[in-house]
């Protein structure tokens, strides 16, 4: 009777072991399942670059100790675009006598007449209007001069008596200039000088595709990933093309989202004037096949309630080979001034890629030849609006200049407050994100299995000796 009773009590003993190892063998499957399953992320961090603008005058000019009636004096005025976007540009001449005074100071001398000083213009670029200034005839392109100067020399009329003896002749230049845009120069100084302007229309695809050591990679002009968001100006729009892939043997699904970025070192100024660029001024619209994946804010709208980045927002799954485009619009506000130029923001998205069904339908499938950019997925390139609006900082897209130069005295040229500069570009730094660490993961399995084994020994060494 104690016999069967012990025999009992070991079966069951046998049992409850067996129960546990196949509890923690179904723990251990699980977990490997779990790890199976893959994750890859990539990121870029996208620069909003705001165009530069600024006119400069360039002299070619030694001031000489006097000038005698009828000498000449050569003296050059170019004007030099020194920013990222072509201009219209436009001088007026001043001429003035006067004498220096005790304290240095020009006082002019009205009674002296301003034409006895007599200048020799080009009129093969350059075109004198009724309202008295000069316009170049043709666009002056970024960090271009102009092809010819608009005055090449000067001279003191032989007609000059001796009233004008010792006393100090002024040329001043006066620059105005505007962004080269179609219909500027009408809207803003009322010339229409037949001027032909195309701006560069063509597009940059860039790219994320998951390869086919399935990797993610980020690719465009320097892995920008905004490559056509350049030089861009208060009240344009400009459109992007993404190019989304699967070169591997895999069924992926794809997502995007946005993180806070680091801004580059800034005044505490500037730092509050990409902030307001970035969740207030700058709107894009993220388009896949006409859906709109998301509208608001180009930092994804990461603080505020509504429509948000914050979170993957799914870009479809995807078969071996298949392909779709993402169509990015970027909008700027109208209301920024001269303060934006140059700044630089940094926007961060984060693409990731995971393992999908393999029975997904074809019809959520990203399908499309790699490489191939659909026509209807194209969105403009449109270089539209843009010339600055009047605020307390100045015109954005409009700079004035001036300087002044003459015999027996101060002829320098002296820039003006002329127009800053403001800027939206892409650029991604791609790094390896999230590959669920799967070294480490298999390693505590492999652990875990060991423990298993050697308890199971343990158990069944304990009970034996019963």
């Amino acid at each position: 009777m104690r016999t069967d009773q012990k025999g009992r009590d070991t079966m069951k003993k046998h049992k409850c072991t067996s129960i546990c190892i196949t509890v923690v063998a179904v723990l251990l499957l699980a977990c490997g399942t779990a790890l199976a399953a893959w994750n890859v992320s990539e990121y870029a961090v996208n620069l909003l670059s705001m165009s530069s603008y600024k006119n400069s005058i360039q002299e070619n000019y030694v001031r000489p100790d006097h000038v005698d009636p009828g000498q000449k004096v050569v003296k050059e005025v170019n004007i030099k675009n020194e920013g990222t976007v072509d201009s219209f540009v436009r001088i007026k001449i001043g001429r003035v006598f006067g004498s220096i005074s005790e304290t240095g100071q020009f006082l002019e001398n009205r009674e002296l007449d301003p034409e006895m000083i007599e200048i020799h213009y080009n009129t093969d670029l350059w075109k004198l209007c009724e309202d008295g200034y000069w316009y170049y005839k043709d666009v002056l392109p970024a960090g271009k001069t102009t092809k010819k100067p608009l005055m090449d020399s000067y001279y003191l009329s032989e007609k000059a008596d001796n009233r004008y003896k010792n006393k100090e002749a002024r040329i001043i230049v006066n620059l105005e200039s505007i962004q080269a845009e179609s219909g500027e120069m009408k809207a803003i100084w009322g010339k229409n000088l037949g001027i032909t302007y195309q701006p560069c229309t063509c597009e940059v695809v860039t790219s994320v595709i998951f390869d086919k050591n399935h990797k993610l990679i980020i690719g465009g002009e320097k892995t920008d990933l905004f490559a056509n968001f350049k030089n861009l100006q208060p009240g344009c729009t400009r459109s992007q093309t993404i190019r989304l892939a699967n070169n591997s043997d895999l069924n992926i699904k794809m997502s995007l989202r946005a993180e806070a970025a680091k801004q580059n070192k800034h005044s505490k100024k500037n730092l509050e004037l990409i902030r307001k660029l970035l969740t207030s001024y700058a709107k894009i619209e993220i388009l896949e096949n006409n859906k709109v994946l998301y509208h608001g804010t180009v930092d994804g709208n990461l603080t505020k309630k509504g429509w948000s980045m914050k979170k993957d927002i799914s870009l479809g799954e995807f078969k071996p080979g298949a392909g779709k485009n993402l169509i990015v619009k970027l909008s700027l506000s109208e209301e920024m001034d001269n303060e934006y130029q140059e700044l630089l923001g940094k926007v961060k998205w984060v693409f990731s890629a995971s393992q999908a069904s393999s029975d997904s339908s074809s019809g959520q499938n990203g399908n499309g030849d790699r490489g191939h950019n659909d026509d209807e997925n194209n969105g403009d390139d449109g270089n539209n609006g843009g010339s600055g609006n009047k605020s307390g900082n100045g015109k954005y897209g409009e700079n004035r200049n001036s300087g002044g130069s003459g015999y027996n005295g101060g002829g320098e040229s002296l820039n003006g407050a002329a127009g800053e500069k403001v800027y939206a570009t892409a650029s991604a730094s791609p790094k390896t994100g999230d590959n669920t660490n799967l070294l480490a993961r298999w390693f505590a399995l492999f652990a875990a299995a060991v423990v298993l084994a050697v308890t199971a020994r343990k158990l069944y060494r304990k009970e034996k000796d019963r």
